[in-house]
């Protein structure tokens, strides 16, 4: 098992080291996160005095506007995006950039969260379908409210690689249940589903042993396909689709 995990650990290094690389006056970092076009997010390093500015560049709001998503025109897609920005400690320039600062010391856990953050943001292009209403996160919080569900909001987790995970609600425990952390996935895809599980296995040992996470997901727009609910199941996830949400009115009650 240790030659295992030494192989893994050589494996995932190599990979980053061919994915870093130098242009002009930034490093070019490429992430294992794919966007919804499937191109893996990139990463920019600018070094400044002692220390480091990590930017995407502006690609992520300028891919949104180009495919019609209207960042700036819409106020709630605008509160949305500070919403987001603000839940993993990211700014967004002037020009459109979404950016963080750190410090050798800090470099891992804030690209993480700039990462996190780019993921998202790139998300809320679902937002400029007609027939969505309202952010997929909201519907949800309605549900819980109109069923006297109690919940906490927004909520960071430190887990034991030492990054921050934030999740949409927490459900505190119960006599009848253990705590309940809510995930939402407004757009299914292969590369989210794997970012919620990472988060998951990071805190999961970090809480109580009747702590479980569920997973909410937008069936609304297309069918989900069997290998993400298979994944989730295989992390012991329980998996909500929004069509059958009222089957869990009483278990996420309790």
């Amino acid at each position: 098992m240790q030659l295992l995990k030494d192989q893994l650990i050589n494996t995932y290094l190599g990979w980053l080291k061919q994915n870093i690389t130098l242009i002009n006056d930034a490093i070019e970092i490429t992430t294992p996160l794919m966007d919804r076009h499937n191109d893996f997010l990139q990463i920019y390093v600018v070094p400044q005095g002692d220390k480091l500015k990590l930017t995407d560049d502006g690609y992520i709001i300028s891919d949104l506007i180009q495919s019609g998503c209207d960042i700036h025109g819409s106020k709630k897609r605008k509160e949305m995006l500070q919403t987001i920005l603000n839940s993993y400690g990211v700014t967004k320039s002037d020009k459109d950039e979404l950016f963080v600062e750190a410090t050798m010391d800090t470099f891992p856990q804030k690209k993480h969260m700039l990462a996190q953050a780019m993921l998202t943001v790139n998300d809320m292009f679902l937002t400029t379908r007609m027939n969505i209403q309202s952010i997929f996160w909201e519907d949800v919080e309605n549900f819980l409210i109109m069923n006297d569900i109690r919940y906490t909001d927004n909520v960071i987790f430190t887990g034991k690689s030492g990054f921050s995970q934030k999740f949409d609600f927490v459900i505190p425990k119960s006599k009848q249940m253990g705590e309940r952390i809510i995930q939402t996935i407004n757009n299914p895809s292969k590369s989210k589903a794997e970012s919620v599980l990472f988060a998951w296995e990071n805190i999961k040992n970090t809480r109580k042993s009747d702590s479980s996470l569920y997973a909410i997901i937008n069936d609304a727009e297309k069918t989900i396909s069997s290998d993400i609910i298979s994944a989730f199941k295989q992390y012991d996830v329980r998996t909500i689709l929004w069509s059958g949400r009222r089957q869990y009115i009483n278990e996420l009650s309790a």
